[in-house]
């Protein structure tokens, strides 16, 4: 009876406990989308990571146009929602998962789009479609440097386009591309230049499809740690940055300017050592692999150490607080990581439990 906590404080949550910072969010969620239609790029945010239709109508709410999801199973909560359009930035193959997806656009209302990258798959999407009687949305996933998924840019790009658009049963609507291989490059000039470059290789790549006769109307790219640079080149008609609006620390080290909006609340459970700590949350709560959780208002770690169900941490002295029974929140360092693990997250204001939004698009990983 998680709802029954709305208008509590927070401490009377039980722990682990994810949380957001209402208005920090609502503030990260003003940012981009001001950032964005600042240049004339509409918003299409990812919604893998946050996994909860509460945020993404908060999202529609301050002007994006609808979501980017990663599976089949992920659109089919969110177009449940409401969501009235979805992006699913990934390749959609074989029959089940066909089938599925035109199903889905068959029965939800919403506008449902998919990337392809090879013919094969154009036509099982063509077949699954016409077994349904709807037209598929569908872009061509372009490799822009990346070198995971996606057609090379300039004539594979056009000849995949020109197959969708004979398709009965498909829709060719445009081109996307991740320019993921750029995210982490520690020089600035150097990561912006490489930005650049392979989001003007998808832009180029929509203008061969044009100068072929196939309009475009998607060009879609960009993420929460490059959208600042991606919406700036011209033909850019959309961005799917997403995980900014929770501001984790993976993103904020990558020169998007928002706040961090996201703790995990943890319990100490023990103190074996003066200068050990241990907590109720492992890696059942949060994943720490990509970037380790922070304590706030801890001073003096020396090492932060995760197990299953515990999290220890090393001080660089002993020290006799925290004591068993006090609690410590976590700076998330990587969303994507942790919120598919919670059934729900707790909006929060002023110390006070707002909402309780269900993380109902975790474990849809079909």
């Amino acid at each position: 009876m998680l709802a029954t906590l709305v208008g509590r404080p927070v401490a009377e949550l039980d722990t682990p406990a994810l949380i957001v910072d209402l208005d920090a969010m609502d503030r990260n969620i003003a940012h981009i989308a001001a950032a964005l239609s600042g240049r004339g790029v509409n918003w299409r945010p990812h919604a893998k990571g946050h996994k909860t239709p509460a945020i993404a109508h908060r999202q529609l709410a301050a002007g994006a146009i609808g979501i980017t999801c990663a599976k089949v199973s992920e659109a089919e909560v969110f177009a449940a929602s409401g969501v009235p359009s979805i992006l699913i930035s990934n390749q959609v193959v074989g029959p089940i998962k066909t089938r599925r997806l035109a199903a889905l656009a068959a029965s939800s209302g919403a506008d449902v789009m998919c990337a392809v990258d090879n013919a094969a798959n154009i036509a099982e999407l063509d077949a699954a479609a016409a077994e349904r009687g709807v037209r598929l949305g569908v872009v061509v996933d372009v490799d822009t440097g990346m070198a995971r998924t996606g057609a090379a840019p300039g004539e594979p790009v056009v000849e995949l386009a020109e197959q969708i658009a004979a398709a009965l049963n498909l829709r060719f609507v445009g081109v996307m591309s991740w320019e993921g291989h750029a995210v982490s490059m520690p020089d600035h000039t150097e990561r912006q230049a490489a930005i650049a470059a392979a989001v003007s290789a998808l832009v180029a790549s929509a203008e061969a499809c044009r100068a072929a006769g196939l309009p475009v109307e998607i060009v879609s790219c960009g993420g929460s740690g490059t959208y600042l640079h991606a919406s700036a080149v011209v033909g850019v008609t959309e961005i799917q940055a997403g995980g900014a609006t929770l501001g984790d620390g993976f993103y904020r080290e990558l020169e998007s300017p928002v706040e961090p909006a996201l703790t995990l609340l943890t319990q100490v459970t023990s103190r074996p050592a003066a200068d050990r700590i241990i907590i109720d949350a492992g890696r059942k709560a949060v994943d720490p692999s990509q970037r380790t959780p922070r304590a706030r208002g801890l001073d003096g770690v020396a090492r932060q150490a995760f197990s299953a169900e515990h999290g220890v941490i090393t001080l660089e002295r002993p020290a006799e607080a925290p004591r068993p029974g006090d609690r410590i929140a976590f700076d998330i360092g990587y969303h994507d990581q942790c919120v598919h693990l919670h059934e729900a997250l707790f909006a929060v204001r002023d110390d006070t439990i707002v909402a309780v939004w269900p993380t109902l698009a975790r474990g849809k990983l079909q």
